[in-house]
C-alpha cells in the first residue's frame, strides 16, 4: 500500500488553498469502501488538486466502522 496501517487512525485533515482565499466554500469529503478498506490518505484521494484549482477549503477524516 502507499500509506501506512495503523490502529492510530482517527484524524481529520484540512487542506487550505495558497494563498488563503479571503471567503471560500468549506467542503467536507467522506471517503467511501464499501466497509471493506479505503483511506482518505490514498494517492487517488490527493486534495491539493482539488484545493489548488477550486476555491475551496478542504476537510477530510480518518475513521473506522
Amino acid at each position: 500500500p502507499n500509506t501506512p496501517v495503523s490502529e492510530d487512525c482517527l484524524y481529520m485533515n484540512v487542506v487550505v488553498p495558497r494563498p488563503r482565499p479571503k471567503q471560500a466554500a468549506v467542503m467536507v469529503w467522506i471517503f467511501g469502501g464499501g466497509f471493506y478498506s479505503g483511506t482518505s490518505t490514498l494517492d487517488v484521494y490527493d486534495h491539493r488538486t482539488l484545493v489548488a484549482e477550486e476555491n475551496v477549503i478542504l476537510v477530510s477524516m480518518q475513521y473506522r466502522v
